[in-house]
């Protein structure tokens, strides 16, 4: 499991940001929708201090150009695409920079699926599989044994509802190749946890 991605996202705060880097954490999120209670403008995520993980930008609503441009002013290096981002779109945002969501519950199987995300094969880093049928940040888990089967063209992140008591077991069930943490290791929205951050950590990567 060493080899295991770990992103961290919803940070609003310069003490987290360190934190979660220093137990560990390849990819720390910022989010960009303007609904959310995690939501930060460019200017804050600009604010936080950098560190050895890479900034994600989480975007719903934004077109390219937008997020292109929050990209720049806030000095990110990923995209994470939560809306209905075609796979034109993702090539934009710049190769190996962008992060496609899915949602597996908008679809009847695992093969419905797996052809969903390969139409997305060479345009973006990760896929991410999160819990709901749009959105994020939901706070509810997947079917993990379900995508224990799944065949993709590119790594995958598992996101819905992880934290320190359950992210092992999702680990072992699903076999993700990384994990995305949010609403399970927070005290309130946008406030991390850092004793949940680091145990998890732990547990997945063998860090403090």
């Amino acid at each position: 499991m060493n080899a295991l991605v770990v992103k961290v996202c919803g940070l609003t705060r310069a003490e987290d940001v360190i934190g979660c880097a220093a137990a560990g954490a390849d990819l720390v999120g910022c989010i960009f929708a303007a609904k959310s209670p995690r939501h930060v403008t460019p200017a804050q995520a600009a604010a936080l201090p950098r560190t050895a993980a890479k900034r994600v930008g989480v975007f719903v609503e934004q077109t390219v150009p937008e997020i292109l441009g929050i990209m720049d002013a806030a000095g990110l290096d990923l995209a994470q695409l939560h809306g209905e981002h075609s796979p034109d779109d993702c090539r934009a945002i710049g190769e190996g920079r962008a992060i496609r969501t899915f949602w597996p519950q908008r679809y009847p199987d695992v093969a419905s699926l797996a052809a969903a995300m390969a139409a997305y094969a060479g345009t973006i880093r990760y896929a991410l599989l999160d819990a709901g049928s749009a959105g994020g940040g939901h706070g509810r888990t997947l079917d993990w044994a379900a995508l224990a089967t799944l065949a993709t063209p590119m790594p995958w992140l598992l996101a819905g509802g992880l934290g320190p008591d359950n992210v092992a077991e999702a680990v072992r069930a699903a076999k993700p190749h990384g994990v995305d943490l949010n609403s399970g290791v927070e005290s309130s929205p946008g406030l991390k946890e850092l004793t949940a951050v680091r145990r998890c950590l732990w547990t997945l990567k063998g860090k403090e």
